[in-house]
This record gives C-alpha cells, sequence and structure tokens, in this order.
C-alpha cells in the first residue's frame, strides 16, 4: 500500500509532467502562431492575390518551413521578414513600406475620405439652405414668367367653371 509520502511525489511528478507537456504545447502553439502572423504579411510570389499563409503552392510551403526554421533559431519577426526582402524584393510585402513613392497609397486614401466628406457636408449645406426660401433660387425674370402662367391658368379655369 502507497504511503503518503509516495503519494505527495508521484503527485508532484505528475504535475511537473503535466506543466512541461503544457508548457510544450503552448510553446507549439505560439510558434505556429508567429510563422502564421509572419506568412501573413507577405504575399506569394506565384500566387496572384494570396499571401504565403493563404496560399496552397509548393513555393508557399516552402517559404512557411523557411519562416518556421529561422523562428526556431531565435530570429525577430523583422531579421524574418528582412530576409524574404532581401531574397524577393519589396515586392514580396503584403503592404507596402511607407517610403518613396509609396507614402501616396497610405496618404491618399485618408485625403479623399476627408474632402469626400467636406464635399458631401457642403452639398447638403446648400441643399438645406436653399429649401427654405422657396424661390430664391430663381431669377427674377423666371419668377415673373411664373406668376403670368399662373394668373392665365386661373382665368382659364374660371372660364371653364362658368
Amino acid at each position: 500500500m502507497p504511503t503518503i509520502k509516495n503519494r505527495k511525489i508521484a503527485a508532484a511528478i505528475l504535475t511537473l509532467l503535466f506543466l512541461i507537456f503544457h508548457q510544450g504545447i503552448s510553446a507549439a502553439e505560439s510558434l505556429d502562431d508567429r510563422v502564421n502572423e509572419i506568412a501573413h504579411l507577405l504575399m506569394c510570389p506565384v500566387c496572384q492575390g494570396q499571401s504565403v499563409a493563404e496560399s496552397n503552392s509548393n513555393l508557399a510551403q516552402d517559404m512557411r518551413q523557411i519562416i518556421r526554421k529561422q523562428l526556431e533559431e531565435g530570429k525577430s519577426k523583422e531579421e524574418v521578414i528582412t530576409y524574404f526582402v532581401n531574397r524577393y524584393g519589396e515586392t514580396i510585402l503584403a503592404s507596402p513600406p511607407p517610403k518613396g513613392v509609396n507614402w501616396l497609397l497610405w496618404v491618399l486614401p485618408g485625403l479623399a475620405i476627408i474632402f469626400g466628406g467636406l464635399g458631401i457636408g457642403i452639398y447638403l449645406y446648400k441643399s438645406q439652405s436653399g429649401k427654405g426660401s422657396g424661390d430664391s433660387g430663381k431669377r427674377p425674370e423666371n419668377r415673373a414668367a411664373d406668376s403670368d402662367y399662373m394668373l392665365k391658368i386661373d382665368e382659364e379655369l374660371k372660364r371653364h367653371e362658368s
């Protein structure tokens, strides 16, 4: 029959094994997450519009293995990305770096939203300010012609009523 001391030792050993096993699983998940994160930042050179993480091509699979190997060697995310940029050029990056002419790709969408919003705001302001005054948008000669026309319609209706 096991003694209390042996039970405590067995429990301690099982706990230690569980912690080691659990740490190994979480480290593997962490490595997979890091590989996937970097793979999403790189475009597949042979697949149009797909990142290395999304592509099933042989080259993308090889690139994911290279990423994994470099991370296991202790390289940082930036070092891994630099490796691929040096090998394939900046076109490998999923989002272009904001330098050189590429900064326009980062700035123009924001400017388009700002100026589009201003244009819509000005249009709405002008359309609201024109509603309250009725005929204020018409020229005086058009107003006179409209009133003459309305008088003729009134006379015609009076003739048909009698």
